[in-house]
C-alpha cells in the first residue's frame, strides 16, 4: 500500500461495489506521505459491506475511518489490526453483529481502550449489546496500554482471552466471562487478577502477571483440563485458586520455604510440570514439597547455590518423573552428586547443562531394578571431572565440552550408543567400552588418541564410529583398531593427517559410509583398503585441499557405490572421467572442482589459439565432458560424445530433457521409498536413508502455490504420508530401542 500515494487513486479501486470480495487485506511499510493522505486512502478503500475478513497491517495514519467498525458491516467475522502505531484509539468493534475474532497487535500509540471501543457514545440511539457473537479477543505487544475499561456486560460469548506483552496495563479483567473456555495472560506485569468468574474455563496460562486479590473464591475450574501459571512470590501461590497442571516459580529468594511447609503436596495434585527459575537457595532443604506422585517434568533453571537442593532431589523417589533438566545453574561450594536411578523408575530424558561447581557424578542401577532412561546428556560443566554411569542398552549417552573431566567410568556392557566431544583431558577407565556399544563418536578429546589399547577390534557391534579433532595423529585408522562390524566411518578435523592407512582399512569388509572431512593434510588414499570394500555405497570426501590422487585403481573396485560427493579437493589431479564407468551403482554425484562448473555456465570460455592457457583449459574439458558422458545411460552419452565443448553437452542435454520435469528421476526414488525397508538394520540407520531419498525427492518438485496454505496443507499431508511409509518399512518384530 506504500506504493499508493494519492487517495484519488484508492478511490479509483471501487472496491464498494465489489460485492463478491470477502477477504481484504491491506500492508503499509515505511512511507513518508503525510497524515491527511494516509487516512483519506484508506477511507477510500471501503469495501462493500458483504465483507468476512479484514486485515490492516502497518497502517501510518493517526485514525481509523469511520467505516472500520460500522455496524452496516453486518457479514464481518474475522478482524486483525497489527503494528498500526500512530493510532491512538481503537474503533468502535463493539457494534459489528456479527465478529466473532478480533485480534489488535503492536500498536503503541494506544493507553486507553473504553466505551468508544464499544459503542457511539454520541448517538442518541440506545445501543445494542456490545460484541455479541465475539468468540476470540487478542491484545498483543500494546506497550503503552495502561487503562481498559469494561461495563460488566461485554463478552458474555467470548471464548478465548489472550493478553500478551501488555506491560503497562493495570487494573482489572473483565469479571463475568460465563463463556470463557481459554485465558492466557503472559507478560502484563501490572494486571490485576481478581474475582474470576469463568465457570467454562478449560484452559488457564498466566506467565507474568501482576497480583491476585481474590476478594472471593474464584467460582468455576470444574471443566479445567491444563493450566500454566508463573508466580513470583509464596502470597500469589496461596491466593491461586486452584493447583496448576503446569507451575513456574521465577526469581524466589526463599523457595525454601515454599517447598518445605509443603504448599505444593497435596494428594489430588493435578501438577505435571514444574520449573524453578532463576531461584536462590541459602541452606538446605529440610524436606522437599513436591507432588511427587503426578509430576512428569522437572526444570531447575539459571538457580544459585543448586548444592543445597540437589541432595534432596536424589534422596526422594519420583515415581512418575519423565523428564529432569538442571541448566545454568551453580553451587557455591564443590559439589559431589551420587544417586540411583532406582529412584526416577520413569525417567526417559536427563540433562545437566552448565552446572557450576558439580565436581563429581555417580549414578547407579542395581540388577533387576526398573529404569527407562533413554537418553542422558552432560554438557558444558566446567568443573566436572569424575562421572561414573551404568551401562543402559536402551540409552545414549552424551557427554560435550566438559574440559575438567578426567574419568569415565562405565559398566562392561549393555551401553549401546556413547558421544564424547570436548573432553581435552578424557582418559578411558582401565576396564575399556562397553562391549554392546554399537554408536561410538570421539571428537575434540585430545588425550583420546586412537589405538588398539582401546580395544574397539573386540566390540562385535560396533556399527558407526565418528571421530575427529585427533590433532597428533598423521595416519588412520592403525591396524587391527577397528573392528569388521563397521558400517559407518566418519573422519573429521584431523589437522596432521597425511594418510590413510590401507591395513587398518581392510578388514572393513562390511563398509557402507565411508565420510573423510576437514583434513588439510592429507595427500594419498591407498588402493589396498578400497579393495576391500565390497559393500560400501556412500563416499564423501570433503575439506582436503592437499590431497592429490583418487584414480581409477580405487573407483574400479566400488561398483556398489550409490553416492559418490567430493568437495574443495582443489589438489586433486588424477581423478578422470573415465573412472566413472567402474562405478555402476551410482545415483548421485556431487565433484566440486575448482573453476569446473564455468565449462558448464560458459564463464570460463575457450582462450585464442596462441594463448598458454589454452592447454590447460582442454584438460579441463575434457575432464568436465568425461564427468558429464560416464554420468549418463551409455545410450545418451554416446549421442553427445562428440560435441566440442562441456557447455554444448551441458545445454544439449537440459534443452533435451529439461520438459520431462525429472519423471524418471521422481519414479526411482519413490519407488526406492516403497521398496526400503528396515531389515538387519538399525532404525536410525534405517530412517537416515529414508530422509536422504525424501530430501532429492524434494529436489525433483518446484511447486508454485497460488494461496500460501495450501502450501502448509500440503506439507502437512506429505509429512503424515512419509510417516506411514517409514512405519510399513519397520519390522514387525521391534526390539525396545
Amino acid at each position: 500500500m506504500q506504493n499508493v500515494v494519492c487517495a484519488r487513486d484508492a478511490l479509483g479501486a471501487n472496491m464498494k461495489n465489489k460485492r463478491h470480495l470477502d477477504e481484504l487485506s491491506l500492508t503499509w511499510s515505511d512511507v513518508d506521505t503525510n497524515d491527511l493522505i494516509r487516512s483519506g486512502i484508506l477511507n477510500n478503500l471501503q469495501p462493500h459491506p458483504n465483507l468476512k475478513q479484514l486485515i490492516i497491517n502497518g497502517y501510518p495514519g493517526i485514525t481509523f475511518p469511520d467505516w472500520i467498525g460500522d455496524p452496516l458491516f453486518s457479514n464481518l467475522v474475522s478482524v486483525y489490526l497489527y503494528w498500526c502505531g500512530n493510532c491512538s484509539s481503537l474503533p468502535m468493534f463493539g457494534q459489528l453483529p456479527s465478529l466473532k475474532h478480533l485480534s489488535i497487535k503492536g500498536m503503541k500509540g494506544v493507553e486507553r481502550v473504553g466505551s468508544e471501543f464499544y459503542e457511539d457514545a454520541s448517538s442518541s440511539i440506545t445501543s445494542k449489546p456490545s460484541f455479541p457473537f465475539l468468540q476470540t479477543l487478542r491484545f498483543e505487544h500494546m506497550y503503552n496500554w495502561k487503562k481498559w475499561l469494561c461495563c460488566g456486560c461485554e463478552f458474555r460469548r467470548l471464548r478465548e482471552l489472550y493478553l500478551i506483552r501488555c506491560p503497562k496495563l493495570t487494573g482489572k479483567l473483565p469479571e463475568e466471562l460465563p463463556s470463557l473456555k481459554k485465558l492466557e495472560i503472559e507478560g502484563c506485569w501490572g494486571l490485576l487478577v481478581a474475582s474470576l468468574q469463568v465457570p467454562a474455563i478449560r484452559e488457564l496460562k498466566m506467565l507474568g502477571f501482576g497480583e491476585l486479590q481474590l476478594k472471593r473464591q474464584a467460582s468455576g475450574f470444574a471443566a479445567l483440563q491444563t493450566s500454566d501459571i508463573e508466580i513470583l512470590n509464596v502470597c500469589q501461590w496461596k491466593q491461586l485458586p486452584l493447583e496448576p497442571h503446569r507451575l513456574t516459580i521465577r526469581g524466589l529468594h526463599a523457595v525454601e520455604s515454599l517447598l518445605e511447609e509443603g504448599i505444593l503436596q497435596t494428594h489430588t495434585s493435578p501438577m505435571q510440570d514444574l520449573k524453578i527459575w532463576g531461584c536462590y537457595f541459602s541452606r538446605p532443604l529440610n524436606r522437599f514439597g513436591f507432588p511427587m506422585v503426578t509430576l512428569k517434568s522437572l526444570q531447575i533453571y539459571k538457580c544459585g547455590n543448586v548444592g543445597f537442593l540437589l541432595p534432596e532431589l536424589f534422596r526422594c523417589h519420583h515415581p512418575s518423573l519423565e523428564d529432569l533438566k538442571i541448566i545454568s545453574s551453580k553451587t557455591d561450594l564443590s559439589l559431589s552428586s551420587s544417586f540411583s536411578l532406582a529412584i526416577f523408575p520413569r525417567l526417559i530424558h536427563f540433562d545437566i547443562d552448565s552446572v557450576d561447581g558439580l565436581e563429581s557424578l555417580s549414578i547407579s542401577i542395581s540388577e533387576g531394578e526398573p529404569t527407562s532412561l533413554r537418553s542422558l546428556e552432560i554438557i558444558n560443566c566446567d568443573d566436572l571431572e569424575y562421572i561414573e554411569l551404568p551401562a543402559l542398552n536402551s540409552a545414549c549417552y552424551k557427554i560435550l565440552e566438559c574440559g575438567k573431566l578426567k574419568s569415565l567410568a562405565l559398566a562392561l556392557s549393555s551401553l549401546q550408543r556413547l558421544s564424547l566431544e570436548g573432553c581435552p583431558q578424557l582418559l578411558f577407565h582401565n576396564d575399556g567400552l562397553p562391549s554392546d556399544l554399537r554408536e561410538l563418536e570421539i571428537f575434540k578429546c585430545n588425550q583420546l588418541k586412537p589405538q588398539v589399547d582401546w580395544g574397539l577390534q573386540r566390540l562385535a557391534s560396533l556399527t558407526e564410529f565418528i571421530i575427529g579433532g585427533c590433532q597428533n595423529v598423521e595416519s588412520f585408522p592403525e591396524e587391527l583398531l577397528l573392528p569388521s562390524s563397521l558400517t559407518t566411518l566418519e573422519m573429521k578435523y584431523f589437522p596432521n593427517l597425511k594418510s590413510l592407512d590401507g591395513r587398518g582399512l581392510q578388514q572393513l569388509t562390511s563398509l557402507t559410509k565411508l565420510s573423510i572431512r576437514h583434513c588439510p593434510k592429507l595427500q594419498f588414499i591407498p588402493r589396498e583398503g578400497f579393495q576391500h570394500f565390497p559393500s560400501l555405497m556412500e563416499l564423501e570426501i570433503e575439506d582436503c585441499p592437499g590431497l592429490q590422487s583418487f584414480g581409477e585403481d580405487i573407483l574400479r573396485h566400488l561398483s556398489s557405490l550409490e553416492r559418490l560427493s567430493i568437495r574443495q579437493c582443489h589438489a586433486l589431479q588424477s581423478l578422470t572421467g573415465s573412472g566413472l564407468q567402474y562405478l555402476t551403482s551410482l545415483e548421485k554425484l556431487d565433484i566440486n572442482g575448482r573453476g569446473k562448473l564455468g565449462h558448464l555456465n560458459g564463464e570460463v570460455s575457450k582462450p585464442v589459439a596462441d594463448d598458454p592457457n589454452l592447454k590447460t583449459w582442454r584438460s579441463e574439458n575434457s575432464l568436465v565432458i568425461a564427468w558429464l558422458i560416464n554420468s549418463m545411460e551409455p545410450a545418451i552419452g554416446k549421442s553427445h560424445l562428440f560435441l566440442p565443448t562441456a557447455k554444448d553437452v551441458w545445454e544439449a542435454v537440459r534443452d533435451m530433457y529439461s520438459d520431462l520435469e525429472n519423471s524418471s528421476q521422481i519414479f526411482y526414488l519413490k519407488s526406492k521409498l516403497w521398496q526400503s525397508r528396515q531389515g538387519d538394520r538399525e532404525v536410525t540407520t534405517y530412517y537416515n536413508q529414508m530422509v536422504t531419498l525424501w530430501q532429492e525427492l524434494d529436489l525433483c518438485y518446484v511447486d508454485e502455490w497460488d494461496c500460501p496454505n495450501d502450501s502448509v496443507r500440503h506439507k502437512k499431508r506429505e509429512e503424515n504420508d512419509r510417516v506411514y511409509v517409514f512405519l510399513a518399512g519397520l519390522n514387525h518384530n521391534l526390539d525396545e530401542e
